[in-house]
């Protein structure tokens, strides 16, 4: 029996991608810092309240399994409340930036099952005017790839970036907060899924079972690779704070697989697919404090394989640019449909 298809399992699949009955050890925080309790509930408060680090919760690895189909659309969509709250709530959309390339002024990444229910989707869309009416906008850009063939997902990556910037400097600022040597140890354990813990009791009763149950159950989620270590993760997910999002699509002409390996083991690409569109076959993302930095970069991908690469696609995105990235509403989007699935089989 597929695990997904256990109304237990989605129900508890449901508190460990929320976060509930998932927290930071503090204990385990003190003898990692090597201070007091309330040094490490300060220590934890400065990247928890300050936007630094979203609090804990397990990631669910699945999504791409059960949504194959990324989509990344370039829309002109004026900015009313009627589109910004069906942006903010439909659990389809990953994703939303402003952008300025050509009539568009919004990039939204989103993802499905197939093209069909994206098509359906669509339709719905427009046969409930959730969007206005086509008449007055540009038409959208649309480009779709598939998440299975998604190489290289490791939102952790910039964890050795910023290691480099921060023995550089000596400390590192987020968003107006420094961070000291005790702060950012405290943040690359608790990104590396260190210094946290999940109550079994608690999610047991929430879920009218006991907690050997619950553990049980984790495992054979994590077993089947449906979820990952809980850890916290950067608000952005794949941005550091006050990094610019670089989206870019490219020709690699030759040494395609040494190219690819180049990127997995580049600590700037935080996720890498392959793809067929038009004369790209890679599309990637990377992030970088500045714009001379990510051109710098471009330049020793070049240089490293002269000859190699062709045309370049890019979409510069600075942090103000980026509205939302909210993995949690698609998670639960996707639990929320599929229990109610599982529920209406049941009955019948």
């Amino acid at each position: 029996m597929d695990l997904l298809d256990d109304e237990f399992n989605l129900r508890l699949l449901r508190y460990l991608v929320s976060g509930e009955g998932v927290d930071v050890n503090i204990s385990a925080v003190s003898r990692l810092l090597d201070v007091h309790r309330a040094t490490s509930k300060r220590r934890i408060s400065l990247l928890l309240d300050n936007g630094i680090l979203d609090p804990p919760r397990y990631p669910f690895l699945n999504i791409t399994t059960q949504y194959p189909l990324l989509v990344l659309v370039k829309a002109d969509l004026p900015r009313t409340k009627q589109v910004n709250d069906f942006i903010r709530d439909d659990s389809h959309i990953f994703a939303e930036f402003t952008c300025m390339e050509g009539p568009y002024n919004t990039l939204l990444l989103e993802f499905f099952k197939d093209l069909e229910s994206y098509h359906s989707w669509r339709e719905q869309i427009v046969r409930e005017e959730k969007l206005p009416s086509r008449e007055w906008r540009a038409p959208a850009d649309v480009a779709i790839f598939s998440n299975k063939l998604t190489f290289k997902y490791h939102p952790e990556c910039f964890m050795d970036t910023l290691k480099k910037e921060f023995d550089k400097k000596g400390h590192l600022e987020f968003a107006g907060t420094r961070l000291d040597e005790s702060s950012f140890k405290l943040m690359s354990s608790l990104i590396q899924g260190d210094c946290i813990r999940t109550n079994h009791s608690e999610l047991g009763r929430r879920l009218g079972s006991d907690r050997k149950t619950v553990d049980r159950r984790i495992n054979a989620l994590f077993d089947q690779g449906i979820i990952g270590r809980p850890s916290c993760s950067l608000p952005n997910l794949f941005i550091p704070p006050d990094y610019n999002l670089v989206v870019s699509m490219i020709e690699v002409r030759a040494k395609r697989r040494n190219i690819r390996e180049y990127i997995l083991k580049d600590p700037n690409v935080s996720w890498a697919l392959e793809t067929s569109t038009g004369r790209y076959n890679f599309l990637i993302f990377t992030a970088f404090r500045s714009i001379e930095d990510f051109f710098n970069w471009g330049e020793k991908l070049v240089n490293f394989y002269p000859d190699c690469v062709g045309a370049v696609s890019n979409i510069f995105l600075s942090p103000k640019m980026i509205r939302s990235i909210a993995p949690q509403k698609l998670y639960l989007g996707w639990i929320e449909r599929h229990l109610w699935e599982v529920k209406s089989k049941g009955r019948r």
